[in-house]
């Protein structure tokens, strides 16, 4: 299993192992597999568990980890990405050892479907209730991130102070990142404090109040598991998001109903931004994205099956 740090925030793992276990006994590792007794190994970041080296030690790596597995007859189970590269050697390698894919759409390419299961990323509803909840701040566009803030928020930055809404302002949440610093009091000079920015470790109650707190919620793209474990907590919490176009995107537009997804093409620009904000504004949208089907215990046990399967067919 992926690394489960012991940190106050929504991650991947969470509706792989729900609130209740759904009869699995979960381990966790981080980057380097450690040889142990288990019926399956689950693996969802390729990088971290075969370094970021040159192929041939990214080669040996997965060849190791294989044979590991292997002298133990421990099943494999990868999950893949919308953009995940599968054309390296070293992915290669592990392709071909792996006893089941887990996409979490449609649009994933897998190495082989006869052994792929779609099972859709989890919304948070209900991992908030009780939680103190913020207002709604008329105007406010929220840049939030949880790995890279400069990538979410760089663009914004930049355009921000000549965009043509009057009411407009900007709120750039997530780590701490000394390069986006000038970038950040250039833009709130030049918009007279219509730009704000909060860079620092927060905790899961105080992101949930900073997204209470946005009219629409401006997110980078939705390929990585980072970027999407954002983008349903956006919407578990009724906040509609302007995204990147992308088949990915798209389709989950159409999926949550109109109006909570609004999608541009081409990079962000001043003009981009109005448009996008305008077409929340006056879409027309439900009370609550529709996120049927996509609750932690649902996934959990959709988990829990593909693990059973997978263990089964090395005969565990």
């Amino acid at each position: 299993m992926g690394h489960r740090p012991p940190a106050p925030k929504v991650r991947y793992v969470d509706q792989i192992v729900g609130d209740e276990l759904s009869g699995v006994d979960f381990g966790f590792f981080g980057a380097a597999y450690r040889d142990q007794d288990a019926d399956v190994v689950h693996v969802h970041d390729l990088d971290a568990l075969l370094g970021e080296g040159k192929d041939p030690d990214r080669v040996a790596a997965a060849e190791e980890f294989i044979a590991a597995l292997t002298s133990r007859s421990i099943a494999l189970v990868q999950t893949l990405l919308p953009r995940d590269p599968r054309d390296t050697p070293a992915h290669q390698v592990l392709d071909r050892a792996t006893n089941a894919f887990i996409i979490l759409d449609e649009d994933t390419a897998t190495p082989d479907p006869e052994i792929t299961t779609l099972i859709p990323h989890a919304h948070f509803r209900d991992r908030f209730l009780g939680y103190p909840r913020g207002e709604r701040i008329q105007g406010r566009v929220l840049c939030v991130s949880r790995t890279d803030t400069a990538r979410s928020a760089e663009a914004p930055l930049k355009v921000f102070s000549v965009v043509d809404t009057a009411d407009l302002t900007l709120r750039v949440v997530g780590e701490e990142d000394p390069d986006l610093e000038p970038l950040i009091g250039r833009a709130v000079r030049r918009t007279n404090g219509a730009v704000s920015a909060r860079l620092e470790t927060l905790s899961e109650a105080e992101i949930v109040r900073e997204i209470d707190g946005a009219e629409v919620v401006l997110l980078p793209e939705t390929e990585s598991l980072e970027d999407l474990t954002v983008l349903f907590l956006v919407l578990s919490l009724d906040r509609p998001v302007i995204l990147p176009r992308s088949s990915t995107a798209t389709a989950l537009a159409s999926e949550v109903g109109p109006g909570w997804i609004q999608t541009y093409e081409g990079p962000l620009t001043a003009e981009v931004l109005d448009e996008a904000v305008e077409a929340v504004r006056t879409a027309e949208r439900g009370e609550r994205p529709h996120l049927d089907g996509r609750d932690l215990e649902t996934t959990a046990r959709e988990y829990a099956e593909v693990f059973r399967r997978a263990a089964r067919s090395v005969g565990r």
